[in-house]
C-alpha cells in the first residue's frame, strides 16, 4: 500500500467514489487507488488462506496475496541467489556437495567461492536456469 499524490482527485478502483482531496486514497498493488471503505473490506489470501484487509494485500499475476506471500512470490522472480555455508560447521567437501544437491528449484549453480574477507565462510551463487541458458546459448 502506498499513498500517491496526483494533481486531480482519483476514483476508487472498486466502487468509483471520487476522493475529496487528491492523494487521500491509498494505492493497493495490482488493484489501484481505493477508498478506505473498500480498503477495509476483508479478502482472502490465495496462497495461505488467511483473511486480510484489502489495504494490506496485493494482486500479483491475478492472485490476491497477503504481504508475506507477496514477498515470497517476488523472491521467486529474483535472478540471482546466494547461499552461505560455514566451514566451522561442516567440511569444504560437504559444502560443495550440498551447494550442488540443494540448489533452489529453477536455479543453476554458478560458483562456490570463499566469502569476501573470510577464512571459513563459503558462498554458493545460483542463477535462474532460464537466464543461465539464454546467456550460454
Amino acid at each position: 500500500m502506498q499513498h500517491v499524490s496526483t494533481k486531480g482527485p482519483a476514483k476508487c478502483a472498486i466502487c468509483g467514489e471520487v476522493e475529496t482531496q487528491p492523494g487521500s486514497f491509498p494505492n493497493v498493488v495490482g488493484v489501484g487507488r481505493v477508498c478506505l471503505t473498500d480498503g477495509m473490506k476483508k479478502v482472502k489470501c490465495e496462497a495461505c488462506g488467511n483473511e486480510i484487509k484489502l489495504l494490506t494485500s496485493s494482486k500479483l499475476q491475478g492472485r490476491t496475496l497477503c504481504l508475506s506471500d507477496h514477498m515470497k512470490e517476488i523472491e521467486k522472480f529474483r535472478q540471482h541467489l546466494v547461499t552461505v555455508f560455514d566451514e566451522d560447521n561442516e567440511t569444504a567437501q560437504s559444502i560443495l556437495s550440498r551447494a550442488y544437491s540443494e540448489a533452489p528449484e529453477g536455479y543453476t549453480l554458478l560458483t562456490v567461492r570463499r566469502g569476501r574477507n573470510s577464512t571459513h565462510v563459503w558462498e554458493a551463487e545460483y542463477e535462474k536456469t532460464e537466464v543461465f541458458q539464454m546467456r550460454c546459448s
